[in-house]
């Protein structure tokens, strides 16, 4: 269990800081400034996302884990490219976790059916984590909810944007106040079909890499 909660801390905080990073290569420097470009999970670790709500899930013995660091601070106004460039700096926290979910899916295929690790190899348990963690991460990040990177991203297009600016959502105000609520409620609300989305990804990239009996291995022992 400790192995799958140091991969989930690092994997939310490698997303904020992949933000960040793409922002200041577009010019804006204010994750930098701020010292969000670090490593150090002390300085991403939110009191709500990156703790109560993990351990919450891991008492009522969810079926997964989600949760998030602090979300990294961008100026898209200070943005080399405009609209392009935000799209980029939205997109790079699920990239991330994408790119980080094949690796590891890849490494653990060699694992176990080149060097024919078990599921009980506390590397196998790591990148099997990684893989599974990272996934789901990537799904959830990618919903249309108000503070979702799913969100920020539609909001760069012009027909999804000029509809959001006619609600309450386009109000930062309203955002800053009740946009994790709303965003919270609908997860409730939305939370068996969202459950299926993640089942179906999972079971369709472990397939892909020909590590289905591995991650269900990995997964019965955590």
């Amino acid at each position: 269990m400790l192995i799958y909660l140091s991969v989930f801390l690092y994997s939310v905080i490698l997303h904020e800081i992949a933000h960040g990073f793409v922002a200041y290569r577009f010019g804006d420097d204010t994750a930098k400034a701020s010292g969000r470009l670090s490593f150090n999970p002390l300085i991403h670790i939110d009191l709500f996302g990156s703790i109560l709500v993990p351990l919450l899930l891991l008492i009522s013995q969810s079926s997964f884990l989600f949760g998030w660091a602090k979300p990294v601070p961008v100026n898209p106004y200070r943005l080399h490219g405009g609209q392009y460039a935000y799209r980029l700096v939205t997109a790079a926290g699920v990239l991330t976790n994408l790119a980080l979910a094949l690796a590891s899916g890849l490494i653990l295929k060699i694992a176990t059916q080149v060097f024919d690790l078990p599921p009980t190899n506390l590397g196998v348990i790591f990148f099997a984590s990684a893989f599974f963690i990272n996934i789901i991460l990537a799904v959830f990040n990618c919903l249309p909810l108000p503070n979702f990177d799913g969100f920020n991203f539609l909001t760069t297009f012009s027909l999804p944007g000029n509809i959001l600016r006619k609600t309450p959502l386009a109000n930062p105000l309203f955002m800053v106040q009740y946009g994790l609520l709303v965003s919270l409620l609908l997860l409730f609300l939305l939370f068996p079909l969202i459950n299926q989305v993640i089942v179906l990804v999972l079971s369709w990239m472990a397939y892909l890499f020909g590590i289905t009996p591995t991650v269900v291995g990995v997964l019965d022992l955590l």
